[in-house]
């Protein structure tokens, strides 16, 4: 049977993960890729596309690295409400601040130019930087955290012995040990902004500031063969610049390896701030509030407001809620279906991943490593590349065999599963590799077969990182745009879609889509509080 499932297994990953991407890659001819380098719009938008996405990358080192030392290194008060807070933004999706912004700070209608008189402009080029980076740099963050957490604060002291200030420990010490840290923390930003469409369809279009992805779904809804081809090359060319910076990022960790733990260690000492640790907190707590407070508090004002564009708080009403929630047809059947496309996709992605990784884990069967390889690039590949790729896949059958599934929810569930495999493999992975193998032999000797040893041994000591693979597929799925706008179809509404047609276009009476914005940040931030609690603070934010 363990062989069976193993076969099963490689059979599904060649099938649904390596064969539709592989299969885009080679559509494309070389005259191909070339008339798309020669297209203005196209040029253009990987113009837009590098300029942005390295700003974001910027900044979001220049935020995260300082506040991740500040929350592990000095004396700051509250450290771990606010290492909490600043990693909140993680957990929301990014076009839910968009969507924020633009209602703080529209040029002709902005709640912040009404009340403050700013004259902000949210349709620029630094608006969309200033919105990818309130959100992007918890990548920085979270990467930074884990290396300062795991130092040897042995190496500080030693510098701290020899006269060393703090901030000199930082520049000679802690800097260069988080050199992988600052380019893995760049790398993912970049790619992750370069991937996004929620935030540059929402902020760049009205700007006429078009990155690939957006370039990509103008050429996917035009409906000509000419679009279809254009949307091809691009998202073939976005896909190999993606992988050639994956490549780059591991051949630099691989010739650069960095020791940070050796053993257990004493808890570092931290560095007093004196004088600056009320103005530090202060300043740290108005950042938080402008980054994510803020448009949240937009947000609620919009769904709240019953004249869009007329900020007045006598105006306040849950007309919006009630029309949305109980008037629209649409809402109740988003809300249904991307319930059970997040709970399928969770389910599905947890048990592939409990079976695979004791493959991955315990046994050394020839493709283990290229199948788990197979797994994680879709998690790095844009959304928007990885939907057409389907699309082409099993727009007429699979490769041509069996029915179609293009425009069913069958191949957004299918998209899901693809995208975020990745999540599940690594959480319930990390389970394993702190299961001691002798608990399996100890169960063989005892006459136990393989199917009895995964239900009574593994199931029950992996039930924390089963239910948090669960939480963590379950949580973005449940608001997933960037995949879901090119496969979805008429009567296939999910959340995430249906607040994009409301912010764009089909919400006559307005605050639609900051409602089911609010919807979605409640049940997002309500999940990762359970989650922490059912892991005791392992898994969540």
């Amino acid at each position: 049977m363990k062989k069976v499932f193993y076969a099963l297994c490689l059979i599904l990953i060649a099938g649904f993960f390596v064969a539709p991407l592989g299969n885009m890659f080679f559509i494309p001819t070389l005259s191909d890729l070339l008339s798309v380098l020669q297209n203005e719009n196209t040029l253009k938008a990987a113009q837009n596309t590098f300029l942005v996405s390295t700003a974001v990358s910027v900044f979001c080192l220049l935020l995260g690295l300082p506040l991740a030392w500040l929350l592990t290194r000095t004396d700051l008060p509250f450290k771990s409400v606010l290492r909490s807070l600043f990693c909140l933004p993680y957990a929301i999706p990014p076009f839910v601040g968009a969507i924020g912004w633009i209602i703080l700070a529209n040029p002709t209608s902005g709640v912040l130019n009404q009340w403050l008189g700013l004259n902000l402009n949210i349709y620029s080029f630094w608006g969309l930087v200033f919105v990818e980076t309130s959100f992007l740099f918890t990548f920085v963050l979270l990467t930074a955290l884990t290396v300062l957490d795991r130092m040897d604060s042995s190496l500080e002291e030693a510098a701290r012995l020899s006269g060393a200030n703090g901030f000199r420990v930082f520049i000679d010490i802690g800097l260069p040990l988080l050199k992988p840290a600052i380019i893995s923390g760049f790398i993912l930003s970049f790619l992750s902004t370069a991937a996004s469409f929620g935030v540059p369809a929402l902020i760049g279009g009205p700007a006429r500031l078009y990155l690939f992805t957006t370039q990509i779904y103008t050429y996917q809804r035009m409906g000509t063969a000419n679009g279809l081809q254009m949307s091809i090359a691009v998202s073939v060319f976005l896909g190999l610049v993606t992988l050639a910076l994956l490549f780059l990022s591991q051949k630099v960790f691989g010739q650069n390896k960095n020791y940070t733990v050796g053993g257990k260690t004493a808890r570092p000492s931290l560095v007093p701030l004196l004088k600056w640790k009320m103005p530090i907190t202060v300043l740290l707590l108005s950042i938080f509030t402008i980054i994510f407070i803020l448009p949240l508090l937009g947000v609620l004002l919009s769904s709240l407001s019953s004249v869009q564009g007329s900020w007045n708080l006598k105006q306040l009403t849950f007309t919006n809620y009630i029309r949305v929630l109980f008037e629209t047809e649409e809402t109740v059947r988003a809300l249904t279906q991307s319930f059970a496309l997040g709970l399928g996709a969770a389910v599905i992605c947890t048990v592939f991943a409990f079976f695979f990784n004791y493959f991955i884990y315990r046994t050394n069967w020839k493709g283990k490593s290229f199948a788990n390889l197979a797994l994680s690039i879709p998690f790095s590949t844009p959304g928007t590349v990885l939907a057409l790729a389907l699309i082409l896949a099993f727009s007429r059958g699979f490769f041509g065999i069996g029915p179609s599934l293009y425009n069913t929810l069958a191949l957004i569930l299918i998209a899901y599963v693809v995208k975020y495999s990745s999540l599940s493999m690594k959480t319930i992975g990390d389970g394993y590799q702190q299961i001691h193998p002798s608990l399996e032999e100890a169960a063989r000797i005892s006459g136990a077969g393989w199917w009895h040893v995964m239900m009574t041994i593994y199931r029950p000591i992996l039930k924390t990182a089963l239910m948090a693979s669960l939480f963590l597929v379950f949580m973005p799925v449940i608001s997933e745009l960037t995949m879901t706008i090119l496969l979805t179809g008429p009567g296939l509404e999910t959340i995430g879609t249906l607040i994009f047609q409301f912010q764009e276009y089909s919400d006559m009476g307005g605050g639609g889509a900051s409602v089911l914005s609010v919807l979605v940040v409640l049940f997002v931030l309500t999940l990762n509080f359970i989650l922490k609690i059912l892991s005791k603070g392992r898994y969540g934010l």
